[in-house]
């Protein structure tokens, strides 16, 4: 693909799995936080929950965020269990956020008009991946990046609200 060629054309975008488990690194950062994460992430969007073992800062985390369980202005139901480094007990947190870990349904590029924005190196991937641009919910700029085979391999996301940003990559992924 020559995307300087007066032959170019957009390709569709193409359907994505759903169904995946995978390795990741995240860090989201805005001007009160600069938080850094990675571990093991569950996404199923036909039973519409992501679930998130993660570490950061000596902490160790469970994060199970219920898709299914959403507030009128779209903040998503969650239930954190963080053992804080040095700590025998953990503490639970329960309540509805604005989640780093959106879930994706299989048309999402192509329901949200995805712009395809060129084929992109990416950590922890050899061959060059599509990165595709959406407003995903209809408001929050994310690029998304996928193989050829509809694989997502990560995705990075603009929150205006607080000026939010994150860059969050997969890696020894498992498609169901």
């Amino acid at each position: 693909m020559n995307e300087f060629s007066a032959n170019f054309q957009e390709p569709l975008p193409p359907k994505v799995h759903t169904e995946f488990s995978a390795s990741f690194v995240q860090h989201k950062w805005n001007a009160n936080l600069s938080h850094i994460t990675s571990g093991w992430i569950q996404f199923s969007a036909e039973h519409q929950y992501v679930r998130a073992l993660e570490a950061f800062e000596g902490n160790l985390a469970s994060s199970a965020f219920d898709f299914s369980n959403k507030t009128s202005n779209g903040q998503v139901s969650n239930v954190m269990i963080t053992y804080e480094a040095n700590s025998t007990r953990p503490s639970v947190w329960t309540g509805y956020v604005d989640p780093g870990f959106p879930i994706f349904q299989p048309r999402i590029l192509l329901d949200s008009q995805a712009v395809f924005s060129g084929l992109v190196q990416r950590p922890f991937f050899n061959d060059k991946v599509a990165s595709w641009n959406i407003l995903y919910g209809g408001e929050l700029p994310t690029t998304v990046y996928t193989t050829d085979c509809g694989v997502v391999i990560g995705y990075d996301f603009f929150s205006p609200s607080l000026r939010t940003r994150a860059i969050t990559q997969f890696f020894n992924i498992e498609v169901y």
